[in-house]
């Protein structure tokens, strides 16, 4: 392990440590993450030897499909990505380096196009045979979800099929470690850390959009046993879709033309599905009314996914926040800094 002032790192290749050579060469490692997004991750050593020229560090070390574990921290690490190399970029020159790219394993959904068509399942068991596939584990979270009568894969990705289940019901991919989740939207649960303007944070931007969309939402589907048009409508959300705020955005927005909204789903024949996908367009559209991004000193608890609470702002910009993206960053100059991503929908 490696260590400076404001940070230290640890990188295992297929869940052995690296040569030490290899490790004093690493001048930077950086984590990004996203909701929905294969996690990457990459690291570049500095190649250039004491009298200028290549340092021999034998590149052959590295091959695409090598697992790679990224741990970052402060006086501890942790883990932040378990992945496999995708992409190897050396560069001969003066300042000679190598810099090593991977994705975790949610880019293996990204591979090909598919036609299928899945009869009478779940989301959460589409998400399985899915998984399987791509010799993913798999752990559905939240209710499982209704049956549909058919669900239409059309020349799609794996990935790009389940980013639009994802988004008809406001749900998640995400990797943990090496096993796939599946979700509903985390965001507006308890928030995991508090970050203080401008003690933990000394710089935070953020910007408040009326939502134009989805302030009540209607989803007509049909039944083909009955041969009816079937209407679910939804005009309210959740608590936590306030983010523990008394409005939302669709509140702030009442003296602006309604934004009501309505959406064909033919496929789906039941009134509960419709109520479901409803719910989740409801939502989803409020997801940009407050956004942001702050930089702090690196933390690796604070990763995409998880709740902070911001204060130190003023009332209405105060409380939770949903952290959509992070940016984990070592230098060997500069330390461990973590950037990131929110976005709120009440306040």
């Amino acid at each position: 392990m490696l260590s400076v002032k404001t940070g230290s790192f640890r990188i295992l290749k297929n869940n052995s440590a690296l040569p030490m050579s290899v490790m004093a060469a690493i001048q930077s490692v950086r984590v990004e993450q996203e909701i929905n997004v294969p996690t990457m991750f990459s690291f570049t050593l500095n190649s250039v030897a004491s009298g200028g020229g290549w340092q021999d560090i034998n590149l052959d070390l590295f091959k695409p499909g090598d697992q790679i574990t990224v741990f970052l921290g402060l006086d501890m690490t942790q883990q932040m990505v378990n992945g496999e190399i995708t992409a190897i970029e050396p560069h001969f020159g003066e300042y000679s380096s190598v810099t090593i790219h991977g994705f975790d394993r949610l880019y293996r959904l990204q591979f090909g196009t598919r036609s299928r068509t899945y009869r009478d399942m779940n989301d959460s068991e589409i998400v399985a045979q899915l998984a399987r596939s791509a010799g993913l584990t798999v752990r559905p979270e939240g209710n499982p979800g209704l049956r549909v009568g058919y669900v239409l894969q059309n020349n799609l990705s794996d990935y790009d099929f389940l980013l639009g289940r994802c988004e008809q019901l406001n749900y998640e991919l995400q990797m943990d470690d090496t096993t796939l989740v599946f979700r509903p939207s985390a965001a507006g649960a308890s928030a995991t850390k508090s970050l203080n303007y401008p003690d933990d944070a000394g710089e935070i931007s953020l910007i408040l959009r009326l939502p134009t969309m989805g302030q009540e939402v209607s989803v007509k589907g049909y039944d083909v046993t009955s041969n009816r048009v079937l209407t679910a409508t939804v005009s309210s959300g959740t608590a936590q879709g306030k983010m523990g705020g008394k409005q939302s955005g669709y509140q702030l927005a009442q003296d602006f033309p309604t934004s009501a909204m309505q959406l064909e789903r033919p496929n789906i024949d039941t009134p509960e599905a419709l109520q479901q996908v409803a719910a989740a367009q409801y939502q989803r559209h409020l997801n940009q009314f407050i956004e942001g991004r702050t930089s702090v000193l690196g933390d690796p608890g604070l990763v995409a996914g998880v709740n902070v609470k911001l204060s130190g702002l003023s009332p209405r910009f105060n409380g939770i926040y949903y952290i959509t993206a992070s940016v984990h960053r070592y230098d060997v100059n500069d330390g461990y800094r973590t950037d990131l991503k929110l976005r709120r929908s009440g306040i």
